[in-house]
């Protein structure tokens, strides 16, 4: 069962797209929603939240919430700037819907010299090599690969890499939080071997993201790259003045 605010998140983004709340209107507010959903002002504040990191809504100071811009409800936020981004997609969409995925390939190899600089590794060491498409509703959206230490990591069943979170397990096993995450968003076109792997044409258009993920103590432990279909989502980017 979904948690509460996010069955209202869900709620008021139904109300955006079915156009009750048009472009440019502002949306009652948080007290009046929290009456209206019979919850608590800081539950409400959640559903909000994710509302506008998605880019539904915006917040201006001493106005209120106003609906910002209609989009399709099939399309997904990358690095919205959530709290969970970091924490790998299962954790970043799976409040949002069911995530799924497809093992591909998982093996250790020696590190690729093209990542050894990224990993801060040495050339004779090695790592799990992992290629995972990943699925929202059943729908295969993505296919992501990932070098990961094995000095770091030394075991990855394969039960938690088809049917569990990665970063949740790799917190356990080193007893560390992850904390830090760079990465280059690139647009590309899929190539034949990627696309076959997504069942669609070659040649649409892709967000490439390609990133380190580092423990709290600082260890680069992840370098991965996810080829995501430019049909189901978009990178929202915020700025706000002074």
């Amino acid at each position: 069962m979904a948690a509460r605010y996010i069955e209202i998140k869900k709620s008021i983004q139904d109300d955006i797209l079915s156009h009750r709340y048009q472009l440019g209107e502002k949306i009652p507010s948080e007290r009046e929603l929290a009456v209206q959903y019979g919850v608590t002002r800081v539950t409400l504040q959640k559903a909000m939240h994710i509302l506008e990191q998605e880019g539904f809504i915006e917040r201006i100071h001493g106005k209120g919430m106003y609906v910002t811009k209609v989009i399709e409800d099939n399309v997904y936020m990358l690095n919205s700037g959530t709290g969970d981004s970091i924490l790998g997609f299962s954790r970043e969409f799976g409040q949002q819907a069911k995530i799924t995925s497809q093992l591909v390939q998982h093996e250790q190899i020696q590190v690729p010299q093209w990542v050894v600089q990224q990993l801060e590794m040495q050339p004779e060491q090695r790592v799990h090599f992992i290629r995972r498409i990943r699925l929202i509703d059943g729908v295969p959206v993505l296919v992501e690969d990932s070098w990961i230490n094995s000095d770091v990591i030394e075991t990855i069943p394969g039960s938690v890499l088809e049917h569990g979170s990665l970063y949740e397990y790799i917190e356990k096993y080193t007893g560390k939080k992850i904390k830090f995450y760079n990465s280059v968003i690139e647009g590309d076109l899929f190539n034949e071997e990627l696309a076959a792997l997504l069942s669609i044409s070659e040649g649409l258009p892709m967000l490439k993201v390609s990133g380190v993920t580092k423990l709290e103590d600082g260890k680069a432990f992840n370098f991965s790259c996810s080829y995501n279909r430019a049909d189901k989502f978009k990178i929202k980017n915020s700025w706000v003045g002074k």
